[in-house]
């Protein structure tokens, strides 16, 4: 794979699609609090469970760095080691998704080269790679986000496909198991996964409840949250696409996390806001500070806020005709969850 997936192309793709919603603010939404400002366009955020906030950097604009830990006074370092995520030659190519566990262990999946990372948070120690298998790939595989399936120690991945931005989306679930690094192909080209229309994306928003019961899930350039039991990924997943069921609307959407009362934040990038989906509707509930635009991805901390990237992607040149119109720093921001118990760090 090319080092950048991403390119030109990809401006008419979603600007084809990209219409602002006539979503109906609820009366004066909460401002998101920034908590940090980069002068690099964020991809993914992970709290760990003891507090410290992990980040891609996203792939699109070739970062030298892929990841870094971002202190609270500000500091960027390279994370885990220079070897790992800093220059030509790290070892991690192009990075999006990142999602810590309850001991620590921080899953970092690289889109390059079809890689998870376990490296524990505590021990600064690598815990394993798993490499995924091209039997369960496409050749236009996009493994952006991923849902963490702690109770069964398995990662469900959204592969959006359309890496090259040619072909028509194959959507599908990809599992891994954690342990054996089984990896499986699940309810491909569901209709849940598709895009409204052709030339929209697919596939990608993804995460699990807190009891790890239900997964939730939608295309980027999707108007609808679906779900399915975790359970149903068992024995390769085989009574998955029959038992996926609409959950919510929402608005078109770059990421998703879940609260202990099945509260859905989405990630609006319509209306550069922070929204909830339940069976009762969709809301904004937050706004971005002026002149920020594209909230990405989301990940809840241990202090019951969920941290949120605002990285300005629709201003990037590859999706400007050529030129960046980006204003930095753009902004890690943070919202105060609607319910308590949370996963997706």
């Amino acid at each position: 794979m090319k080092k950048t997936v991403i390119n030109t192309v990809l401006a008419s793709a979603i600007l084809s699609t990209y219409a602002y919603a006539e979503t109906e603010l609820t009366p004066e939404p909460e401002q998101a609090t920034v908590v940090a400002t980069m002068t690099e366009r964020p991809g993914n955020p992970s709290v760990t469970p003891d507090g410290r906030l992990l980040l891609s950097v996203h792939p699109l604009d070739n970062p030298t760095t892929k990841v870094i830990e971002l202190s609270v006074a500000g500091n960027q370092t390279p994370y885990p080691t220079m070897k790992y995520a800093q220059g030509d030659d790290s070892l991690f190519k192009a990075v999006i998704a990142i999602r810590t566990d309850d001991n620590g262990v921080a899953w970092i999946l690289d889109l390059a080269t079809h890689t998870i990372t376990g490296w524990d948070t505590h021990k600064e120690t690598l815990v394993k790679t798993i490499k995924i298998p091209a039997s369960v790939l496409k050749p236009t595989s996009f493994l952006q986000d991923f849902a963490l399936d702690q109770k069964r120690q398995r990662i469900i991945i959204a592969d959006m496909t359309q890496n090259d931005l040619k072909s028509e989306a194959i959507p599908a679930f990809v599992t891994v198991d954690l342990k054996t690094g089984e990896a499986v192909r699940v309810a491909e080209n569901h209709p849940s996964m598709k895009a409204d229309s052709k030339t929209g994306f697919a596939l990608n928003p993804i995460t699990i409840d807190p009891s790890y019961e239900w997964v939730y899930f939608g295309a980027v350039n999707g108007r609808t949250v679906y779900r399915v039991k975790a359970s149903h990924f068992d024995n390769n997943g085989q009574t998955v696409a029959s038992n996926i069921e609409k959950y919510a609307d929402k608005s078109y959407s770059d990421g998703i996390t879940v609260d202990s009362a099945q509260n859905v934040y989405v990630t609006d990038i319509e209306n550069n806001a922070i929204g909830v989906s339940t069976p009762q509707g969709y809301r904004i509930i937050a706004t971005l500070s002026d002149n920020q635009t594209w909230p990405d991805g989301m990940s809840f901390g241990p202090d019951g806020y969920i941290y949120i990237t605002v990285n300005q992607l629709d201003r990037t040149a590859a999706l400007n005709n050529g030129t960046d119109t980006g204003t930095r720093p753009f902004e890690v921001v943070k919202i105060k969850a609607l319910a308590t118990g949370s996963t997706g760090r």
